[in-house]
């Protein structure tokens, strides 16, 4: 029932019941009529349990709907097909109301399957309890990984390990912490995390564990893996050549055993003899320069600007700069960025990415190199980009492998050092590559 069609019905139900009224006052006093008075009143009764009938047919309407919202149930349906009447409008509104609590409540049901499968398939441990300790809710991972299918109160993780428990509970919003203990006596070695948030004016704590072992493993032997691979190509590239070559001058003194060498021969002993030397120097360098790499450098801090450090490592590649026509740009957010750095390992590692760059952007049309100085709160990022060929991916994911090297004759050893020398800093090193872009390597230190 729409408010036009209502308000009439309310107005012609008040005019026939004062109408009414008004005819059986005058037929009561003014006239001697007993019939009229008597069926007038009857009438009058009768529209008057009509609109009460009404009235609370529509009262119980609405609280039938109101009570189907209550419950979340959302089934009623209120008929339509009654033609003109009064309530169509009034059922049609409702229906349609109830139709759009319906997709609603759907689409609620379904992001509730989408999170639960999420919650029993992620591989991260989920565990949800209130400031009192109670568990709300631990996924099928948490379970696994506690190796305790039951868990009522955070407060149980001192049956798992008192020092867990400690960890736990001593976590504040946001921080993440990385703990040995052993579950299972078996030793694991977990990072938690503990995120906050408030559901229903209460404060609810997500607990997040992950094991690092499996992960920690995994990358080790991937890396592995990766060093065998190029320490195998290495050797392999000086062993095949010697072992080529001594073959070779055994089987000519083996022919020439009994009879003088010719002048042939002679030459071809020495050039191999003269060969087997210089690959073997080559491999006892590529073993000492592993050594050397293997060693830990000693690091000695100190505070010094960024800015004017880098301006005298620019100094000192301004002669490759003007002979290649290189136009850089040096850019930074404050006039002195201060870090706390061994300066000389740092300088080592700026000048071989600079370097690197000079080296990527020596055959185009336009080199430029940009070095962009930012300096936050609680970390200071140092970006060196150029214009040169983008690595692809697949030599992207090797390049800070210990003697990989995308350039011809290169040792592969500059990059794995800076990596090397970052982590000793608690930084790290990063590099993005795109086609037709270039590549930018940024060093990360935080303060």
């Amino acid at each position: 029932m729409n408010f036009k069609s209502f308000r009439i019905f309310i107005l012609i139900a008040v005019c026939t019941i004062v109408i009414l009224a008004f005819g059986i006052a005058y037929a009561t006093i003014y006239t001697q009529w007993i019939f009229t008075p008597l069926a007038l009143t009857i009438i009058l009764i009768a529209t008057s349990l009509y609109i009460i009938k009404h009235t609370e047919k529509t009262n119980l309407k609405l609280t039938q709907f109101l009570l189907s919202i209550k419950q979340g149930g959302f089934n009623s349906t209120f008929l339509e097909n009654n033609g003109n009447h009064p309530d169509v409008n009034l059922n049609s509104a409702l229906n349609d109301i109830i139709k759009e609590f319906q997709k609603l409540n759907i689409e609620k049901e379904r992001q509730y399957q989408y999170l639960k499968t999420l919650n029993e398939n992620i591989s991260v441990g989920l565990v949800s309890y209130e400031e009192d300790g109670s568990v709300k809710m631990i996924n099928p991972a948490a379970k696994a990984l506690l190796q305790k299918p039951l868990l009522r109160n955070i407060s149980e993780l001192t049956t798992i390990d008192s020092k867990l428990h400690k960890t736990v509970t001593n976590l504040k919003a946001e921080e993440k912490k990385v703990i040995k203990t052993f579950i299972g006596q078996e030793s694991q070695q977990l990072s938690v995390q503990l995120k906050e948030f408030i559901v229903d004016q209460k404060k609810v704590r997500l607990l997040l564990i992950q094991n690092l072992v499996f992960e920690l493993d995994q990358k080790e032997v991937e890396a592995w893996q990766k060093l065998i691979s190029v320490l195998t190509h290495e050797i392999m590239n000086s062993v095949t050549p010697i072992a080529s070559l001594t073959s070779s001058v055994n089987q000519l003194l083996q022919q020439n055993n009994k009879q003088e060498l010719s002048k042939d021969d002679r030459a071809d002993i020495y050039y191999s003899l003269d060969t087997i030397e210089k690959r073997s120097k080559g491999l006892i360098k590529f073993i000492n320069v592993y050594k050397d790499f293997s060693k830990t450098p000693e690091l000695t801090f100190s505070k010094f600007d960024l800015i004017s450090t880098t301006h005298h490592l620019l100094q000192l590649i301004t002669p490759d700069l003007e002979k290649k026509q290189v136009q850089y740009n040096l850019q930074n957010t404050a006039r002195a960025v201060k870090i706390w750095a061994d300066q000389q390992m740092i300088e080592q590692v700026m000048i071989n990415l600079l370097k690197n760059a000079l080296e990527a952007i020596k055959e185009v049309e336009k080199p430029c190199l940009k070095i962009i100085i930012e300096a936050a709160a609680n970390k200071t990022k140092v970006s060196i980009s150029n214009n040169g060929p983008w690595i692809p991916p697949s030599k992207l994911e090797k390049i800070f492998i210990p003697f990989y090297s995308t350039k011809k004759g290169g040792s592969g050893i500059g990059l794995s050092l800076a990596r090397q020398i970052m982590k000793l800093h608690n930084g790290n090193i990063q590099v993005y590559s795109a086609e037709g872009v270039g590549s930018t390597f940024t060093l990360t230190f935080i303060n």
